[in-house]
Order: C-alpha cells, then sequence, then structure tokens
C-alpha cells in the first residue's frame, strides 16, 4: 500500500470509527427518538465506465417508473459510481448520459423492497443523442446480505391460497405454521408461525415500513386482518436482517399500493360452497369413526379498488374495499340434536392512500386502514373441542393511520419520516344460550357450559420513526450509511369478568369408556378475582446504523448496530368493589403506578459478509451473524399487574354429586388452595431474551433470471424466561412411585414413574405462593441447525417460480410452551421438571418442501401451483396424576410422559392448482376467470391429536382432534385495467 493509500485508508476508517461513535452517543442520549423501521423501498447502485472501464465521473444518471411521481436524477461520482437509494417497488428504467458518449439506457429493473439492483453501464463513444438501449434486470442482490421472500403481485393474486397473510407466508421456504389452510378455512384466527428457529415472540405485521403489532402479551401478535388485494407487494424477511429491523424472525412488512398516473382498478368476487367440495372422510379411533374436521357451507370474498391522479406527477389517490364471509361447520361439536354446530364470520376493509410530490424532492403519503372483524362463534384454542354455548361472540372494529415523508436533501442524502397509530377495540363476549358455568375437562380436551370469561380489550399503538440514508464514495470504498431513530408507546388494557366467578374443572373417570359421559369426575374449581380492569403501558425507544461498505467491486461489508431501550409498567389502579369472592382478593384496595418492572438498555451487532467471486454480478457468497433480542409486549407488566386476572385453585369435593361446583364443596372452611397463577412479581434484574444467528450461503444465476441458493442456518435463544413459586423450595417435594398404593406407571411407555408429592416441614407453605417471573440458565440450552435449497424465478417468459427444500432440526429444553413467553410455568415444582429436556421444539418439522410456480399456456390461459410438504409436527403426551400432599388433599400434576418428538402427527402433503383464462378488451381491460383447486389430492390428514394420556387404558389418548379440510373447488371473476 502507498503512502498516500495508507493516508487515506487511516482518514477513513478513523472517520468511519468516529461516525459509529457519534450514532452510539445519540441514541444513549436522543430523549425521546422514533420507532421500528424497514426498508418499504429498493435501490439502484452501479458504475459508469467507458469502453476501456475507465470511470466516467460526473456522468448523469437519472431514474424513471411508473411507481415514481417525478423523475429522479444524480450524477456519477470521482470512481464512477452511483446510488438511488428510496425508489419504491416497480419495474424501473435507468438513463445515462456524458458528453462524448451515447446515451445509456436500460429497461426492465425491477425492484422489491429491500432489493438492491446494480446496473453497471459501460458508454460507447458517439453523440448524446444516440442512444444504446439494454433490456434486462438484475438477478442478484450483490450487496445485502438479508434472506428475505417477496411476494409481488403475481404471486399475491395467481398462486392459489388463503388470500390472508398466514397462507401467503406459509408459501415461504422453510416457514412452519400451526395451520394448514384449505381455500381460507383459517383466515379468521391468526396462526403462529415460525422459520429457521424462530418463535411467536418473533413476528412482525409491519404496514408500509411501521410494525404496529398488538401491544398485548410477548407482542407477537396482530389484531388487523388485512385486504389481500391492497397490497402492492408482500416482503417477508426472516434471517440476516439490517439494524433496521428489530427481530430475526418473521418480519411481515406489508406494502400498500399506491394511485399512478394512470387510472388503473381491480373488481374481484370468489366464491365456492359444499356444493363444490368433496365428502368428508373420518378418521378412526379404536376402530370408530371420529367426527373431524370444519368443511365449507360457504365463503364469498369480494373486493374493489381504484387508483389514479388527480394532479399528473403531483397528486395519486388509492382506494380498496373488501368483504368476506366465511361459514363453516364444526364437525366435532354437535348441538342437542347432533347437529355440527356453525362457525360464521365476516370481515370488511376499506383502505385509502394519498400520495403527494411537494416538490421534486419532497413527497409525502397519507394512509388510513380499518378493518371490522366480526366472529360470531370465536373457540378457546386451549380445547380441541368447544361447544356452540361455550363459544365467544366477537364483533371488533381496529383502525391504523400512517403518515409518511421522503425528501431528498441531496443527490446522497435522503431523510425518510414516518409516523403511524394503530388504534382497537377487542371485545368477547358470552353467547345469549350459555349456561353461565364454564367446564373444562382435560382428560377428553372438551370444553362447554360457557366461554371461560367475557372481556374488553381496548388497545393503541403509536409509532415514531426517522431515518436517512447517506451515499458516501472513495472513503477507503464506497459507503451507504443508514441510520434511524424510533420512539413507541403502546397501551393495553384488559376488562374481565366471569360469571359465576369460577371455571369448573374435571378430569375423565379412569374406568370409563365411550360413549359414557364424557363429564365424569369433578376435579377443582378455579375461582376469579372478577370483575377487574387492568391497565398497561411499555416504550420502546432505539437508535440504528448501518453501514453497506463496498470495499472493491467484488466485496461488500454489511456492519450495522442497533440500541433498543424497553421499559413496562402499570399506572394507579383500584379492584373492583364488588367482586365475586371478596373473602379471597382485595376488594376496593389501591395499588400504587409500578414504575419501571423493567428497563432493559441492549445493543445488538449485525454483520454481513457479501462477496462476489466472480465479478460478473451472477453469483454471490453471503456469510451472517446477528444478536436478535426477542420482541415483548405488555406480558410482564400484565403478570406483575396487581389488578389483573388472578386465580386460586381449589380441590372440589362433588357432595350432592351434581357436578355443578356448590361453594361448600370447594370452599370449605380452612380451604387452602393447590395452585394460583397472576400477581406474580418481575425480576427486574433479570435479562432480556434474545436470538443469536449465524448463516451462510451461496447464490448463483443458473440461467437468465432463474437462482438458486444454498444455505446454512444456526441459531440459539439466550436469556429465556419462565417463573417459579418462591414460598416454596424443591426440597419441599418428596418422591412418591405409589399413588393409594397403586404403582405409577407411565402409560405410553409401560414404566414406573417418581412423581413428588408436596409435603413441606412447615406448615405455613401450604397455599403460599409468591410467582416470581425471571430466568433460567436450563431453558438456554436449546439450537436450531438447517440446510435450506432454495429456486426463485420472476414472472418472465411465461413463468415463475418460488421453491425450497429444507432440512431441520430444533431442540432443547421445554418451556413447557413457547418458552420465551412461558410464565405459566413452575420451575419449583419437580413434577413439571420430568422429560423436559431433549425436546424437539415448538413447531419442528424435519423436512420442509415448498413449490410455487405459474406457467402462462397457450391461447391465454394460465395454470399455477402451490405444492407444500411437511413432517409432522413433535407430540408431547400428557398425563394428569391426583397426587395427594402431605395434608391428604389431591393436587392435580400434569406430566410430561415423553420428551416432544418421540412421536409425531402424520405428515402433510397440500397440493393445490389453478386453472384460468384472460380475455382481453382493447389495450388496456382485463378479465379472468379463474378456478382453484383445493387438496387436490383430498388427503384429509390429521393434524391436532388429544395428547392427554388416561390411566388406565389410554383414555382418548391419541383421538384425532382435527383433520385437514376436503378437496373444494373454488371459482373467482376478476377485472382489472
Amino acid at each position: 500500500m502507498s503512502s498516500s493509500a495508507s493516508s487515506l485508508y487511516r482518514s477513513s476508517f478513523g472517520s468511519y470509527v468516529l461516525i459509529c461513535l457519534l450514532g452510539l452517543y445519540c441514541s444513549l442520549i436522543a430523549p425521546h427518538t422514533l420507532h421500528a423501521q424497514i426498508a418499504i423501498t429498493g435501490k439502484i447502485t452501479g458504475t459508469i465506465t467507458d469502453s476501456s472501464g475507465a470511470a466516467v465521473p460526473g456522468a448523469g444518471v437519472s431514474v424513471k417508473s411508473d411507481a415514481l411521481l417525478a423523475v429522479r436524477s444524480t450524477h456519477a461520482e470521482a470512481d464512477g459510481s452511483y446510488l438511488f437509494d428510496l425508489l419504491p417497488p416497480g419495474t424501473y428504467e435507468v438513463s445515462v448520459t456524458a458528453p462524448g458518449f451515447q446515451t445509456y439506457t436500460q429497461t426492465g429493473i425491477v425492484l422489491t423492497a429491500g432489493f438492491t439492483a446494480t446496473v453497471n453501464s459501460k458508454l460507447q463513444v458517439g453523440e448524446v443523442t444516440q442512444v444504446v438501449k439494454v433490456e434486462g434486470e438484475p438477478v442478484i442482490d450483490l450487496q445485502n446480505n438479508q434472506t428475505s421472500t417477496t411476494f409481488d403481485q403475481s404471486l399475491l393474486q395467481e398462486i392459489p391460497s388463503g388470500r390472508d397473510p398466514w397462507s401467503t407466508v406459509a408459501q415461504m421456504p422453510g416457514v412452519t405454521s400451526s395451520t394448514f389452510d384449505v381455500a381460507g378455512n383459517n383466515s379468521y384466527q391468526q396462526s403462529a408461525m415460525q422459520v429457521h428457529g424462530s418463535t411467536q415472540a418473533e413476528q412482525i405485521y409491519s404496514y408500509n415500513g411501521l410494525d404496529l403489532n398488538w401491544p398485548g402479551a410477548n407482542g407477537g401478535y396482530t389484531q388487523f386482518y388485512t385486504n389481500h388485494d391492497s397490497f402492492d407487494e408482500f416482503q417477508v424477511v426472516s434471517d440476516n436482517a439490517p439494524a433496521s429491523v428489530p427481530i430475526g424472525g418473521i418480519y411481515m412488512n406489508q406494502v400498500t399500493k399506491s394511485g399512478s398516473n394512470q387510472l388503473h382498478g381491480l373488481a374481484a368476487v370468489y366464491y365456492l360452497t359444499a356444493a363444490t367440495q368433496a365428502g368428508v372422510t373420518q378418521p378412526l379411533f379404536q376402530g370408530n369413526p371420529v367426527a373431524t374436521g370444519s368443511p365449507f357451507n360457504m365463503t364469498r370474498d369480494t373486493s374493489a379498488r381504484l387508483g389514479g391522479p388527480i394532479l399528473r406527477d403531483r397528486w395519486w389517490l388509492f382506494g380498496s374495499y373488501r368483504r368476506y364471509d366465511l361459514d363453516q361447520r364444526i364437525l366435532a361439536v354437535t348441538n342437542q340434536a347432533g347437529t355440527p354446530v356453525v362457525d360464521i364470520n365476516h370481515q370488511t376493509n376499506t383502505d385509502l392512500r394519498s400520495d403527494w410530490q411537494i416538490n421534486p424532492k419532497n413527497k409525502f403519503s397519507l394512509i388510513w386502514l380499518y378493518n371490522e372483524q366480526n366472529r360470531f362463534f370465536r373457540r378457546d384454542t386451549a380445547f380441541n373441542f368447544v361447544t356452540q354455548e361455550a363459544s365467544w361472540k366477537q364483533i371488533e372494529p381496529a383502525y391504523i393511520l400512517e403518515g409518511l415523508w421522503t425528501s431528498q436533501v441531496t443527490n446522497n442524502f435522503l431523510l425518510d419520516f414516518r409516523v403511524g397509530w394503530n388504534k382497537i377495540t377487542f371485545p368477547l363476549s358470552y353467547q345469549s344460550n350459555s349456561t353461565g358455568l364454564n367446564k373444562q375437562d382435560f382428560g377428553y380436551s372438551q370444553e362447554s357450559g360457557a366461554a371461560p370469561n367475557e372481556f374488553i380489550n381496548p388497545a393503541w399503538v403509536l409509532k415514531w420513526s426517522a431515518g436517512g440514508s447517506w451515499y458516501k464514495p472513495n472513503w477507503g470504498g464506497n459507503h451507504n450509511f443508514q441510520f434511524g431513530f424510533e420512539w413507541g408507546k403502546s397501551y393495553n388494557s384488559y376488562i374481565y369478568k366471569v360469571s359465576q366467578g369460577i371455571n369448573a374443572q374435571y378430569d375423565s373417570n379412569p374406568n370409563a369408556t365411550p360413549p359414557q359421559p364424557v363429564f365424569s369426575v369433578p376435579l377443582d374449581v378455579v375461582a376469579y378475582n372478577t370483575p377487574t380492569t387492568q391497565k398497561n403501558y411499555f416504550r420502546d425507544t432505539s437508535f440504528y446504523l448501518q453501514d453497506t461498505w463496498t470495499l472493491k467491486r467484488h466485496l461488500t461489508l454489511n456492519l450495522g448496530m442497533r440500541y433498543d431501550r424497553f421499559t413496562t409498567y402499570y399506572p394507579a389502579q383500584t379492584t373492583d368493589a364488588n367482586l365475586t369472592f371478596p373473602q379471597l382478593f382485595l376488594a376496593g384496595h389501591t395499588f400504587a403506578a409500578s414504575g419501571n418492572i423493567v428497563d432493559w438498555n441492549t445493543v445488538s451487532p449485525r454483520i454481513g459478509v457479501a462477496f462476489d467471486p466472480t465479478g460478473k454480478g451472477d453469483s454471490v457468497s453471503r456469510f451472517g451473524y446477528g444478536i436478535y433480542y426477542i420482541m415483548q409486549g405488555t406480558g410482564l407488566a400484565e403478570t406483575a399487574n396487581p389488578n389483573g386476572l388472578i386465580t386460586l385453585t381449589f380441590p372440589w369435593n362433588d357432595l350432592n354429586g351434581d357436578k355443578i361446583p356448590q361453594l361448600n364443596e370447594w370452599l370449605p372452611a380452612g380451604a387452602t388452595p393447590v395452585a394460583s397463577s397472576g400477581g406474580a412479581q418481575i425480576n427486574s434484574n433479570m435479562s432480556r431474551p434474545y436470538s443469536e444467528e449465524i448463516s451462510a450461503g451461496y447464490e448463483k444465476q443458473l440461467w437468465r433470471d432463474l437462482r438458486v441458493a444454498a444455505t446454512y442456518y444456526y441459531r440459539t435463544k439466550k436469556n429465556l424466561y419462565g417463573s417459579e413459586n418462591a414460598a416454596v423450595s424443591k426440597s419441599d417435594y418428596v418422591p412418591v412411585t405409589t399413588i393409594k398404593g397403586q404403582p405409577i406407571v407411565n402409560g405410553v411407555t409401560g414404566q414406573p414413574m417418581t412423581l413428588y408429592s408436596f409435603q413441606p416441614a412447615n406448615s405455613n407453605k401450604y397455599g403460599a405462593f409468591s410467582n416470581v417471573v425471571t430466568n433460567f440458565p436450563q431453558l438456554d440450552t436449546n439450537s436450531y441447525h438447517a440446510v435450506e435449497f432454495t429456486a426463485v424465478k420472476r414472472l418472465s417468459n411465461k413463468w415463475q417460480l418460488l421453491a425450497g427444500f429444507t432440512i431441520q432440526r430444533q431442540k432443547g429444553v421445554n418451556g413447557r410452551g413457547f418458552s420465551d413467553e412461558a410464565t405459566g410455568d413452575n420451575f419449583t415444582d419437580p413434577n413439571l421438571d420430568i422429560n423436559r429436556n431433549n425436546n424437539y421444539l415448538n413447531l419442528d418439522s424435519t423436512y420442509v418442501f415448498k413449490v410455487d410456480s405459474t406457467y402462462d399456456l397457450p391461447w391465454k390461459f394460465g395454470t399455477s401451483v402451490n405444492f407444500q410438504h411437511y413432517t409432522g409436527f413433535p407430540i408431547q403426551p400428557t398425563e394428569t396424576f391426583n397426587i395427594p400432599n402431605g395434608q391428604g388433599t389431591v393436587v392435580p400434576e400434569t406430566v410430561f410422559l415423553q420428551p416432544a418428538g418421540i412421536q409425531r402427527l402424520p405428515s402433510v402433503n397440500q397440493l393445490n392448482l389453478r386453472l384460468s383464462r384472460e380475455f382481453a378488451f382493447g389495450d388496456r381491460y382485463r378479465l379472468t376467470p379463474t378456478v382453484d383447486f383445493f387438496n387436490v389430492t383430498n388427503s384429509q390428514t390429521t393434524i391436532a391429536e388429544v395428547t392427554q394420556y388416561t390411566s388406565p387404558g389410554g383414555g382418548f389418548y391419541l383421538k384425532p382432534a382435527l383433520a385437514i379440510n376436503p378437496f373444494v373447488t373454488r371459482f373467482g371473476l376478476r377485472f382489472t385495467f
């Protein structure tokens, strides 16, 4: 290295370090920074050279597209490089002009959110008026490291699916979902989704780059159901996310369509009935058919959208509307006449967007999204079989309001501001025909009588973000600095009522065989402190700095750092003066405000390397490392809130044998509870959970725009938390091998078991509870490994492809649920440690294979396929043992009989096909009838089973609880212009 080059390098590196330190300093002192910002735009970059390969500095470069209100222009730097950032998704044309050279124009450059297109231009000597036109698009992103899948208009509209976020994400390579959708039969209940070892608390619903999840629990859910036809594209970022993305899981970035200079629109209807559906094939259990599944009575999905100019090149408007009706039968649950109960739902959406080009360098957008989700028989997902009177009625309005402002300060410096407000009132109410008493049977996984509670959930989310992009060439390489401040405040409240103040719980009669009555043995009674209202908040503040540093044309470093601060708390509040059981819970008591329950300040690095081994732009090797702190909602505040929902569980001695709890049967004088929930303390010194991820892969342009890749993924989770009862200790439990003189036997394995009876030396510990949520190091024993092969081709030359094959394994210690939110576990109880280790976790599926493809047949016929294969999910067998404690009181303990994954559900194969025919009227108008065939092979695979074992004989263990819906045909008609 020459002395001048060395001096330049030292100067550049020193300045680079200074910028990083300055960014960190700003993040620490900013009193109100702004919240989560992800790329809803793409980039075009490249280098301009002459025929000898020498740079052409000062060359004029411009981009234009139907997605832009105004043409964007810049000039080449001293090394010939240029960059256009913050370009909305669309198809672009790049033009290059320079004195003494022919004009160079490249068309057909397709940009999606987060994609960087490298367009290098080689100018030929000649007159500027002479134009060299090149058609083609960059296929490989040579700079970014993130793993993402973009569902463009072709994939969104032409692939047969349920037309909702969950059935869309399910098409992505490597993703597993808790539901298996057939023609939208699961559209009204969101799914738990994971990818490459992520969990529910690593799942964000982003609208135009702002994450606006429902703020409750762990923050990984949504309360807003979307209009499928309002999307311009649907981008999912899963791994190697840049510092602007807070999580390392499923980040769904839903980009709303906009108007354009040309009036465009759509009107569509999709319809199916029971007449277009195959018959239900009932699975067998103990030689008898089992009614299961949720076949259709009818679905009708209608939508319309329109966009266009108010002032050409200045002001665009877009609007859309959707009404979606779904009517199903729940075969596993019948009314008194023996007829399967119905599940009736309808959804409406109204979406409006205004884009205004204030001047050539400033653009402002205003977006309003409204959703009403009406479910007339929503069911508690904790049980497989829920009767009609035990379901809830849900009439839920929600809306999102967003403002977006993009400013081009200079050619190389751009600013981006976003603000979002999400408001919801989420109610669940009792059915008018409910008995008023909720009855829960664990052996048969059934719930009847009435819903477990009714409640109203008012909630809102306010998010602000401000980010910037600065391109700095010739600074020890070329840099694209991206930085941002983020801030958010969220509120979540619950207003609970429980009819009669109790739920009644039952256990299966060990001597009963079908079809004897299900609710045969009263077990215990759960008492609630209702009516109650709790209020909770959280704030999150972040700063990020990301540098895309191209050292040479072959090598790019992605260096990022993210700082996050998370606090959660509850305000002062008073318990209701008219509690159902004032003798058990405090009535009319005022609790002081909590202050910050936790105050987490974390820094997470994001490091990536992208290397073009040939310099031809047709292949890239990538390596990524990152730490991703697991998102949080108001869950910790909800758990600690003394005015939250609290339960006390008491043994139930059914003295009169009517199987209806009487007060003297479960709350006699001196009764002590055997379990409790709610009102826990939070260890304020515990650490925030996080994921650590490493990946390495190679991507190659195989033929034209077909690219293939192979990638290895590793992930582990640390600082996971659960709960313990600090009022007692493990030493207060005594090992026992018999109950009532009978040996304890594992019903699944047939082997003797040792359980633990609560027999403390100090009698004051009976009924004592002090639940504490804290980190448990044993939960950190987990790992995810996968190798994934993908093939992707955008729509061109009549066909399109998105395919992936994933070989994976996720194992570790079971937190009895998603371990990053397991506040209901009890690490003090040794019964709950049985078979806790060496589990296949969550939605582990050994082999996952996906194919989405469209192909244009002759005579304007079209066809598409959506195929998905999954190895069956792990089964976790359990049994509830009634273990006498030292006072002779029976304590029910639900114990794992095996680690999850020794047994699995059957593997799932789903094949969906579409046939369409386009009719053209003039140059613009298109009418397209479609016929969709879902579950073509009619494989009504069992996807849920009763996992509770009842001794002797097993009871209903492994009874099918849910099966995939049968083959059905859906007809559609779509008009576009």
